[in-house]
């Protein structure tokens, strides 16, 4: 097996954002997750001299020193504590879909280390945008019911730093099968602040889009305009874009989160409600663990 520095398990999605880091760096080898897309139009986009590998291959032909997962997978469970017994330093993007004592690793909260929601949640504290009423992201994860699921957890996390308030109860409505399944998310925090969560299938390009209300002011983030903009009480001013996240920035030891066990089992009957309420029709109404 040839020793690398770093594995990354993910979607052409997850790809695409750290192309770069991941072609400038021969240590770092990239793995797709099972039933990822993977059109030939796609493939030959990844052609700069690095590969394109399947994780079975990728577990057999590596023996990285760390490896991070962006997106879930079945059996995603089994590969992790397959690596974390080899002495892999392993993170991952979300909660593992089942309880297990010996194999929690570290949660990367990706959106804690993007440049663009740190200068947006700087904004939000301004005195002129004044106290959090309302705030709507979309995203369009790559994959069905397992993305939406782990796409879930990080804007759950994200709405309830931006809205400055632990969430309190959630609404959760979903439609669909596999990867055109979309789902909807109501929320409500312990300020009565609100928010929708709206995660549509892959290709929307409205990936990121954020629009965030206050008493003051508006900020919104919009990937057609590829800029983010705060409306004051007289004028709009947009933001500079910030650099893009980046690989390395996944190991900071400040981004990495550890769930307690009433939330760990909160987001497990996340991904159960999601998969009832698109068989079901209905949607299911689920309250967040008190800290």
């Amino acid at each position: 097996m040839k020793s690398i520095n770093g594995l990354v398990i993910g979607n052409l999605q997850d790809y695409d954002l750290f192309r770069e880091n991941i072609e400038q760096h021969d240590g770092v080898v990239f793995a797709q997750v099972p039933g990822g897309s993977r059109s030939s139009a796609r493939e030959g986009e990844i052609g700069s001299g690095k590969p394109l590998d399947t994780l079975p291959g990728a577990l057999g032909e590596y023996r990285p020193r760390r490896a991070v997962v962006l997106s879930p997978f079945r059996g995603m469970a089994a590969y992790v504590a397959r690596l974390m017994d080899s002495g892999v330093d392993v993170r991952t993007a979300g909660p593992l879909p089942v309880s297990s004592r010996d194999y929690n690793p570290p949660i990367a909260e990706t959106h804690r280390l993007d440049p663009g929601f740190g200068a947006m949640l700087k904004a939000s504290r301004d005195s002129d945008f004044g106290d959090p009423v309302y705030l709507r992201m979309i995203s369009s994860p790559e994959g069905g019911k397992w993305s939406k699921w782990w796409c879930a957890f990080q804007s759950c996390r994200m709405a309830s730093a931006l809205l400055d308030a632990p969430l309190r109860r959630i609404y959760v409505a979903a439609v669909g099968k596999s990867v055109r399944m979309h789902v909807a998310i109501t929320l409500k925090t312990d300020r009565n602040s609100t928010g929708h969560l709206l995660f549509g299938p892959n290709g929307s390009r409205l990936q990121g889009d954020v629009f965030f209300l206050g008493t003051g002011g508006t900020l919104a983030d919009d990937p057609l305009l590829d800029q983010t903009g705060v409306y004051g009480k007289s004028d709009y001013r947009m933001m500079s874009r910030p650099p893009r996240l980046r690989l390395a920035d996944l190991w900071h030891d400040d981004a990495a989160i550890s769930l307690g066990g009433d939330e760990q089992r909160f987001y497990r009957y996340l991904l159960r409600a999601i998969g009832d309420s698109a068989r079901s029709g209905k949607g299911i109404c689920m309250d967040y663990p008190a800290a």
